[in-house]
């Protein structure tokens, strides 16, 4: 396995916008990850749980979602800070959610590895959400979090993509590779991906566009294609199907959501 690139150059490779969102949480990562001390995690190899799932309840119900943990955002604040974790992990697996995702990064979004953790208890397959930047945050997610799979952003590693997502699956995690803009598709393709996610929100101002699924899967044509963000009802998630994406991430709106569980049914008809 390669020896993945420092933190400091993979930030510098990125030359985000300094005045972005995606910039305040990246520089945040930075400094709470350089100041952690995180025991390296021993390789192992991966049960492939998060891909199945989403493959077999694609195939049994024509798509799958995956629930979201988030009590905040940098760009809405703190807009569901009072939500239980248990009530909301419960109710998303009453509802069918086929995995979950629960966001890592504690300063901006208020998410922990712990919680990751935690969700391990509700059975389903967990994808630790952050923004990975360094070795000891897949240590963190596999280590600490003992997560199932871990989001690694193309708008982020650019290059170092293909190297992070090796590094994932020698601990035993399966690499979702985010996409924000078609240009980084080589980049997704590089890492063999088969899970490839499309952010619909721009990662620098966060506002919403809509993704084709067209180009991502002439590119690949085996991968489990996800839709991220955007989706603000059952029938976003019902539309997206219809369009070819196998499975959608919903956050916002299940965290906003009266009943997440009648939300979730609703997502599948």
């Amino acid at each position: 396995m390669n020896a993945l690139m420092s933190a400091d150059v993979i930030v510098r490779d990125a030359r985000l916008p300094e005045d972005s969102h995606l910039s305040r949480v990246v520089n945040s990562e930075l400094a709470r990850i350089g100041a952690t001390s995180i025991p390296a995690a021993q390789l192992r190899t991966g049960e492939g749980r998060f891909e199945r799932a989403l493959r077999e309840t694609k195939l049994k119900r024509g798509g799958a979602v995956i629930a979201e943990f988030k009590r905040a955002s940098p760009s809405l604040g703190a807009f569901a800070a009072g939500r239980d974790f248990m009530e909301q992990l419960g109710a998303y697996r009453e509802g069918g959610a086929a995995a979950v995702s629960i966001l890592a990064e504690p300063l901006l979004f208020q998410g922990s590895a712990d919680e990751v953790l935690a969700a391990r208890d509700f059975g389903m397959p967990r994808l630790y959400k952050g923004f990975v930047l360094s070795e000891q945050h897949l240590d963190e997610a596999a280590l600490i979090a003992q997560a199932d799979a871990v989001l690694l952003i193309a708008r982020v590693l650019g290059p170092h993509t293909a190297a992070f997502a090796e590094a994932a699956r020698a601990r035993g995690l399966e690499p979702l590779v985010e996409l924000h803009d078609f240009s980084e598709i080589p980049f997704a393709q590089e890492s063999g991906a088969t899970l490839v996610g499309v952010n619909a929100r721009d990662l620098a101002s966060f506002a919403i566009g809509h993704p084709s699924v067209a180009p991502l899967r002439d590119a690949f044509p085996d991968a489990v294609l996800i839709r991220e963000s955007g989706l603000t009802n059952p029938e976003d998630a019902v539309a997206s199907f219809k369009e070819g994406f196998d499975a959608v991430l919903i956050g916002e709106a299940l965290m906003r959501s009266d009943d997440p569980a009648l939300f979730l049914r609703a997502c599948v008809q």
